[in-house]
C-alpha cells in the first residue's frame, strides 16, 4: 500500500507528519487534535499505509454515529446464544485486529462507557456481549478531537483519567488559515486530483486567485479547498480566476451572520456585496457587472445614485 501524500512544508504540519511516523509501528495510543477538516483522518490513513496493510484493516468509528441501545454491541460484538435471533458477530476491537482503530465523538459517549474503554485500554483486553472468553485487543488507537481535550475535560465531556490513557502521543495539526505557505500547492494538489476524477484538462491558476486563497480564512480548512478547486475544475477554463470560485467562497456563513448582528437591510446586504465585487475585481467595472450578473448600465447607474 502507497501512503497518501502529505502535501505541505509548514513546520507544525511537518513534526505532525514526523509524529506520525514514529507512531505507525506501535501500539500505544494516539491523540489526533486539530479543527474540522484539517486532515485527521487523512493522517489516519497515513499511518495505516506505513504500518502496513496486511497487519490489519484502518477502521474509523464516530461515536455519534451509533445510538446507545447498540454502542457496546458495536464495540465488543456479540457471542452466540446471547438472545433469541442475535446472531454471533465482532465487535470494531475484534475486527481491527492488528490494524487501527480510529476513534472520534468519544466526548459524545456517557461517563460511563468511557469508562469501559478505559478498561480496555488499561487490559488490552474485552469480552464480546454474553461471552466469558475474553479476547485480545491489539490494534493502535487513534483518538480524533477537533477540540484540545483538555477543554472537553473542563466541560464535563471526557474523563481525565481515560485521556491521560489515551494521551500517550499527541499529534496536532494545524488550521489550514496558519499554512499560508502550502495553501497554494495544496490547491494545486486539490485541483489535479479533481481534474484526475472527472477526466478534465489541468487549468492554470492565475495570480488572483492565488491571492484571493491566500487571503481566505478557511473555516472548513483541507476539506473546503478541496471542495473549492473541485467547483473551480468542473466549471472553469484553461486559466483559473478569482471569478472561477463558487459564490459560496465569497458570500459565507459568516458574512450571513455579520449581515444579522447588525441588522442589515436586503439593500444595505446587496450594497455591501457589490462594493466587495468591485473591490476583487480591482475597480473593472465590466467584470464587476458581469460577477453580479447585471448590465454594465445597470452598474453605473447605481454607482451614480450612491447605491453602492
Amino acid at each position: 500500500m502507497t501512503a497518501p501524500r502529505m502535501v505541505g512544508r509548514d513546520a507544525e504540519f511537518r513534526a505532525a507528519v514526523d509524529l506520525a511516523r514514529k507512531a505507525a509501528p506501535g501500539t500505544s495510543p494516539v491523540v489526533i487534535v486539530g479543527p474540522s477538516g484539517s486532515g485527521k483522518s487523512h493522517l489516519a490513513r497515513f499511518i495505516h499505509a506505513l504500518r502496513g496493510a496486511s497487519r490489519g484493516p484502518l477502521l474509523e468509528w464516530h461515536a455519534g454515529a451509533v445510538s446507545e441501545t447498540l454502542l457496546e454491541s458495536e464495540l465488543f460484538g456479540v457471542a452466540r446464544g446471547t438472545a433469541t435471533d442475535v446472531r454471533e458477530r465482532p465487535g470494531i476491537f475484534e475486527s481491527a485486529g492488528e490494524g487501527i482503530l480510529c476513534l472520534s465523538g468519544i466526548e459524545g459517549l456517557d461517563l460511563g462507557r468511557q469508562a469501559a474503554l478505559l478498561r480496555v485500554l488499561e487490559g488490552r483486553t474485552f469480552q464480546r456481549l454474553g461471552a466469558s472468553r475474553p479476547v485480545r485487543f491489539e490494534a493502535l488507537l487513534l483518538a480524533a478531537f477537533s477540540l484540545p481535550p483538555e477543554t472537553l475535560v473542563a466541560r464535563g465531556k471526557l474523563r481525565s483519567d481515560l485521556l491521560y490513557r489515551l494521551d500517550v502521543l499527541r499529534i496536532t495539526l494545524p488550521p489550514l488559515a496558519s499554512r499560508t505557505e502550502d495553501i497554494i500547492p495544496l490547491a494545486r494538489h486539490f485541483l489535479r486530483q479533481a481534474c484526475r476524477t472527472h477526466k478534465r484538462p489541468l487549468p492554470k491558476m492565475s495570480p488572483d486567485l492565488e491571492k484571493a486563497l491566500c487571503e481566505a480564512p478557511w473555516p472548513g480548512n483541507l476539506r473546503e479547498l478541496a471542495q473549492r478547486m473541485e467547483a473551480s475544475a468542473l466549471t472553469g477554463g484553461e486559466i483559473l480566476t478569482a471569478e472561477d470560485l463558487p459564490s459560496q467562497f465569497w458570500l459565507g456563513d459568516d458574512a450571513v451572520a455579520e449581515g444579522l448582528r447588525r441588522r442589515m437591510t436586503l439593500d444595505e446586504l446587496k450594497a455591501a456585496y457589490s462594493r466587495a465585487v468591485l473591490a476583487r475585481v480591482g475597480g473593472n467595472r465590466t467584470k464587476a457587472a458581469s460577477w453580479l450578473g447585471i448590465s454594465r448600465k445597470a452598474l453605473w447607474a447605481q454607482l451614480r445614485r450612491g447605491a453602492i
